[in-house]
């Protein structure tokens, strides 16, 4: 294995989302495989219906980073409008990179592919099969990466004009790709196995997680 890559398992136990990154910018080998790796993923009926827009042109992310931070205002006020007294402020980790937005180096919009004349997003079970095998990918080649969507909100039209995207062509996942600069990758702090694993039906009997894979 090249010294740049992480086992599978490896890549999964310490996959997170980051969201702060270096400006480096990324190999366009590197890119490459990653989104290779996401076209491996299953679809229904092997339809595979993505598609990949790779923003890289800082004019570009610029325009993108205004739609992010509008986007963003109007999730923040909504989440304000719903808070209770002592509750923290909404989106604490969000926020940060929305700040930024203007030096990610790399932005993947995934897409589904609609057939002509049919809109919409689409059959998402059949593509963010591919979004998780991009986050992965990325994560074995030691590159940060993060799942947003949120912000675009209302500005989906704007950005697809932006970027040329066809009428039957939607965005449904905006992934952000650099290199860590503050966050790190590492163990995830996740609910254990034995707490949502329910064995023969809802109410069957609890199996310790650690004896059953060991059988």
């Amino acid at each position: 294995m090249p010294e740049n890559q992480i086992g599978l398992f490896d890549a999964i136990y310490t996959q997170r989302a980051i969201r702060s990154f270096k400006t480096d910018p990324i190999p366009h080998d590197d890119i490459v495989k990653i989104i290779e790796a996401a076209t491996k993923a299953p679809s229904g009926g092997n339809s595979q219906p993505w598609a990949f827009v790779v923003v890289q042109d800082k004019a570009k992310i610029a325009k993108m980073a205004e739609y992010a931070k509008e986007g963003f205002e109007g999730m923040r006020q909504n989440a304000l409008a719903r808070m209770q007294p002592g509750d923290p402020p909404p989106f604490p980790r969000l926020a940060p990179m929305i700040e930024a937005f203007e030096k990610i180096p790399c932005l993947i919009l995934v897409c589904n592919v609609n057939p002509p004349g049919q809109t919409g997003p689409g059959n998402g079970g059949s593509v963010f099969p591919a979004v998780q095998n991009l986050l992965l990918a990325a994560r074995g080649l030691n590159i940060g990466a993060a799942l947003t969507a949120g912000w675009a909100g209302k500005r989906r039209a704007d950005i697809k004009e932006l970027l040329d995207i066809p009428e039957n062509v939607e965005p449904v996942a905006y992934i952000p790709m650099g290199y860590p600069d503050k966050e790190r990758y590492g163990k995830t702090t996740r609910r254990p196995v034995d707490e949502v694993t329910h064995w023969d039906g809802w109410e069957g009997e609890k199996k310790n997680s650690a004896a059953v894979a060991h059988r």
